[in-house]
């Protein structure tokens, strides 16, 4: 019941990678139905639990909390997965019954790291705390069974990069809480400086560089499992590594505009070139991928601006519009939020344009204290402008909370 709530909900959000796209014949019984199906067949009492399928079933219905944008009801599902993943202490294989196949072995490897990196992913996302660290960790990796028929390499080999990479974040995230945390008691002693960040992310593309090529190309899909299965890992890579720019961003305090800028670019470009079908495969957390860019900006136009510095922002802007009217063909949920950024765009140009016609000597721009600040250089406009602050009751409609996400309020990034 768990998996079929699950999948006619992403069936219904269109996230279906064959060439029917939506498919209304599977969509007889509503997701609903199946969660509540579900949630009454499992037990009350998670210390009488020992059937690995309860497991699984608590970790597919918070997956389909999240596609429903439940976070609560995430929150609960999840919660109960690693309570009784630690009663069971199944985060050791010695404790796993002796009697398990080949088979069900995989099966154990693959659920244990695909929710320890969605436990990363929703800690990030909604300032969550993790429940397992990975140092805690004494599962190994899946292994595949059979490779593709259309490859040699296995599609596993992907999936466990992208694992990889949620190790990385995991330690990423927790140096940035740490240095921000009041209860810090080695602060002196934790490196946060930029040549630390820039080693770990050569070493991530050190990595990235030695997979196998299937797993960087965005190519269309066919709608052939055997061949779009490494597409679609390709994709979820990109889609992580974006997150890791971010979260590393986030982690250079003193990073500037343009750097923010460039970054928040850089992602979206990524998130542009992604094939449309694999974006409905990555359905909703891909909204929230662009939900942290948006934060990202939403400090920028916060700051003193120049009239370069805004252009290099409305640029990011509009690309992320564009992108999320893209999306919204197959996640009704956010319908409009395209057009609600595009209309905020047009509010703050038609500022702009009345800040113009005053004329530069009657304007009362923001200086800063000592020498004369000068503007960010970006394609040929007046890199001396004067530095100026977008009215509040602009940037009052700058809520990502309504315009994308009512169920996020305080993403990380």
């Amino acid at each position: 019941m768990a998996a079929c709530a699950l999948a006619t909900a992403r069936v219904r959000d269109g996230a279906l990678i064959t060439p029917q796209g939506r498919r209304p014949d599977l969509l007889r019984i509503p997701p609903e139905d199946f969660f509540a199906a579900a949630e009454d067949a499992l037990p009350p009492n998670l210390l009488e639990v020992y059937d690995f399928n309860y497991v699984r079933g608590c970790a597919l219905m918070a997956l389909a909390s999240i596609q429903d944008g439940r976070i609560d009801h995430m929150r609960k599902y999840l919660g109960h997965y690693f309570t009784i993943m630690a009663i069971r202490q199944w985060h050791y294989e010695a404790n796993w019954p002796a009697e398990l196949s080949p088979v069900e072995k995989e099966e154990r490897r693959r659920l244990y790291w695909s929710i320890y990196t969605l436990d990363i992913y929703t800690a990030i996302v909604w300032n969550g705390a993790f429940h397992f660290q990975e140092a805690h960790s004494r599962v190994e990796y899946p292994r595949g069974t059979t490779s593709s028929q259309s490859s040699d390499t296995d599609w596993i080999i992907g999936w466990n990069f992208t694992t990889d990479l949620y190790r990385i974040l995991e330690h990423a995230v927790t140096r940035l809480r740490t240095r921000h945390s009041k209860f810090n008691l080695f602060a002196d002693g934790v490196p946060s400086g930029p040549i630390n960040n820039s080693a770990i992310l050569k070493k991530v593309d050190s990595l990235y560089s030695a997979l196998p090529p299937s797993f960087k190309e965005l190519k269309p899909a066919i709608g052939n499992l055997d061949t779009d299965i490494y597409g679609f890992q390709a994709a979820n890579i990109q889609a992580t590594l974006a997150l890791l720019r971010m979260v590393f961003l986030s982690l250079e305090g003193d990073a500037d505009l343009e750097k923010k800028c460039a970054v928040a670019s850089d992602v979206l470009e990524t998130f542009h070139h992604v094939p449309k079908a694999f974006q409905r495969a990555i359905s909703t957390p891909l909204i929230y991928h662009i939900a942290s860019i948006g934060n990202i900006l939403g400090s920028v136009m916060e700051g003193p601006l120049s009239e370069a510095s805004y252009q290099r922002v409305r640029g990011v802007l509009v690309s992320m519009a564009s992108l999320l009217e893209s999306l919204e063909d197959f996640l009704s949920r956010r319908a409009g939020a395209g057009r609600s950024l595009r209309d905020l765009v047009g509010a703050i140009d038609g500022y702009m344009e009345s800040r113009r016609g005053i004329g530069q000597d009657s304007q009362v721009p923001i200086r800063l204290a000592g020498p004369e600040v000068t503007g960010i250089e970006a394609g040929g406009i007046d890199e001396f402008s004067d530095l100026f602050q977008i009215p509040d009751e602009l940037l009052q409609d700058w809520n990502w909370s309504s315009m994308l996400l009512s169920d996020v309020q305080h993403p990380l990034v």
